[in-house]
């Protein structure tokens, strides 16, 4: 698993003709992705689609258009959008890549009731800083440091709702939820997607140093409300700064978990444009 690589893409597209898409579009945007997969390896779309396990990609929802008053976002013809999407599965990259990124004729898509044009794509961080691509291996080295010379704080910037499902109350049979920034709840399910991947943690050992060390202090924090399977859901946004005030042994780790989010995202229906998180590390 050391030689699994991660790929962030991002696509420049334009609106064939006039049209809108709901404001949560993360179905609609999930459909689209996995429409382009099946295009270019049809029986793995199917897999992705089918398999009840983690899911191996994550979606962001289109920024682009203009928010009318019914709160959808409305499209003229040749009106221009950016949407992102990684892949955390070699196949999956790599059917992309033979279809799309590696032809001449870049494809349409479709998202909801608006049909685009894929203008670029982008697959490194130096064409567009959204897109980039890594291994487990890379990011293990990157971090692979003594923890004196990491800083003892960082931020994390939650760009779209993020909220952590607590499983099923098994008396009242309803879906618990937690929607705040919790250090534990989040760097312990960072941690387990990390183990999943193939890279090394040290399992509960470290759940139980966030709990003790970690101290969180929200800088910019709002709650928004989105709809995922006609479901109302609401999360998080904004940024978060976690701080270290105790021994910092597993600082390499905390900073490394941090740094995957670019790729992962953080908490549910992150397939659905829900979690993206971007690392802003402090010096």
């Amino acid at each position: 698993m050391d030689n699994l690589h991660l790929y962030a893409i991002v696509f420049r597209l334009a609106a064939t003709r006039p049209g809108a898409i709901p404001k949560d579009h993360g179905d609609q945007a999930r459909a689209g992705l996995l429409d382009l997969i099946r295009r270019g390896d049809f029986p793995l779309a199917e897999r992705l689609h089918d398999q009840n396990m983690q899911k191996p990609y994550t979606i962001n929802l289109l920024q682009g258009g203009k928010q009318g008053r019914d709160s959808a976002l409305h499209f003229g013809e040749g009106d221009s959008a950016f949407w992102r999407f990684t892949l955390l599965h070699e196949p999956a990259f790599e059917a992309l890549l033979r279809r799309y990124l590696l032809s001449r004729s870049l494809p349409h898509v479709r998202i909801g009731a608006v049909e685009f044009a894929v203008i670029d794509a982008f697959a490194s961080g130096a064409s567009h800083p959204g897109s980039g691509h890594t291994s487990i291996s890379e990011l293990q080295s990157r971090w692979n440091c003594p923890p004196d010379t990491l800083p003892d704080r960082l931020v994390l910037d939650f760009q779209s709702p993020t909220v952590f499902s607590l499983g099923t109350d098994p008396d009242r049979r309803e879906r618990r939820w937690c929607a705040m920034p919790d250090a534990t709840i989040l760097f312990s399910s960072l941690r387990k997607k990390w183990a999943l991947l193939g890279g090394m943690e040290p399992g509960d050992q470290f759940d139980q140093w966030v709990r003790e060390e970690v101290e969180v202090e929200p800088l910019r924090l709002q709650t928004r409300t989105v709809v995922v399977e006609r479901r109302p859901i609401t999360g998080f946004m904004g940024q978060v700064r976690f701080r270290v005030r105790g021994e910092g042994h597993w600082l390499p780790l905390l900073h490394l978990l941090a740094d995957l989010t670019f790729w992962t995202g953080a908490g549910y229906q992150t397939t659905r444009g829900m979690g993206q998180v971007r690392y802003i590390p402090e010096r």
